[in-house]
């Protein structure tokens, strides 16, 4: 594949890292992978570096052609070893390389599946030899990489929505039971699986992507320094009401954030039921607005979570301690709005 880097430094962009860079942190989701054409990185699977270590020191050695693939976590985390040179490959950049040059985006998909199927297997045979002190997470988050994760959380929206809550969403499609909006179309979404059925899915949008419009106004976001280059928007939030006492809607809210925070994002808002107000209260969300009717869930409390002081909190997955930790705080702050309006009554 060396000899294809010139026809691919004609289309992509190339960045240069320096010694001690990251180039990937294993547990992030990516939307691009890179292609080295100089220098060495480690590719580090454990923190352990003197055991788990992998030097990748040819030029055209692909790095996070997994999570550019199949929309799973990294793998692995990346650190440049020297000066190192890659080319940056996202959708764009594949869909401009197909129209240009089919046989060679033909040539690179097939060796881009190989590596991933070389490597996904050296994992698993690591994973298998430190079985004992690694324990694979039951719910795994994946960012849709492709239409049939972008259907199974479409169609999780219209389950929860139209057939448990019995809501008339306007985006409905009762044919396909699908729920699908504009939104879709520069969102990143979300899903996590378990046990190969998709059980929770969430949707971030960014500011700076798209016009939110009247999402803009009523989530108060007009009013932020930070909008409309480092706010985003969550919405689509839902996990199946058999699983919604696990680990599904953390592990996706942690997810999100992370990723949310690698691409610059300061604040971050949501609508929220008045049911759910205390829960988001207790991760650290703020009203922003005065409550609204929203076209799908009735009235709703706009709110914002300021990632520059609670990202890094918000982005770590809860355990059971912590699970169980937000609830109760959740219901102490119940119990203090209740008696506080008891006494305004007063």
């Amino acid at each position: 594949m060396r000899d294809n880097l010139e026809l691919l430094q004609a289309t992509c962009r190339e960045v240069r890292f320096e010694p001690g860079d990251v180039l990937r942190h294993k547990g992030q989701h990516y939307k691009d992978m890179y292609v080295i054409t100089d220098g060495c990185v480690d590719v580090e699977r454990a923190p352990s570096r003197a055991t788990a270590a992998l030097h990748v020191a040819d030029a055209g050695s692909p790095i996070g052609e997994i999570s550019f693939l199949q929309g799973s976590p990294a793998t692995a985390t990346v650190v440049a070893q020297t000066a190192t040179g890659a080319l940056v490959i996202d959708d764009p950049t594949l869909a401009g390389l197909a129209s240009g040059h089919p046989a060679l985006t033909a040539l690179w998909l097939r060796h881009l599946a190989q590596t991933a199927e070389d490597r996904t297997t050296a994992n698993l045979a690591w994973a298998a030899a430190t079985k004992g002190h690694v324990k694979p997470p039951a719910v795994e988050v994946y960012l849709c990489r492709g239409k049939d994760m972008l259907e199974s959380a479409k169609r999780l929206r219209y389950e929860v929505y139209c057939q448990e809550m019995g809501l008339q969403s306007p985006y409905a499609d009762h044919d396909k039971k699908i729920i699908t909006d504009h939104l879709d179309e520069t969102g990143h979404i979300f899903i996590a699986v378990e046990g190969g059925e998709t059980i929770g899915t969430l949707r971030g949008n960014a500011s700076a992507d798209s016009s939110l419009a009247d999402l803009e106004e009523l989530y108060g976001m007009t009013r932020s320094v930070h909008h409309p280059d480092a706010t985003a928007i969550c919405t689509k939030f839902v996990v199946r009401k058999s699983r919604r006492g696990g680990a599904a809607a953390l592990k996706l809210m942690s997810a999100t954030v992370r990723y949310g925070m690698q691409g610059g994002i300061k604040e971050c808002y949501i609508d929220c039921t008045p049911a759910m107000l205390p829960y988001y209260k207790a991760l650290g969300f703020t009203i922003t607005g005065p409550q609204f009717s929203h076209c799908e869930g009735g009235v709703s409390l706009p709110m914002m979570i300021d990632l520059v002081k609670r990202g890094e909190v918000l982005g770590n997955e809860g355990g059971t301690r912590d699970y169980l930790s937000l609830v109760v705080r959740a219901q102490a702050i119940t119990l203090i709005d209740r008696v506080r309006g008891y006494a305004a009554g007063q």
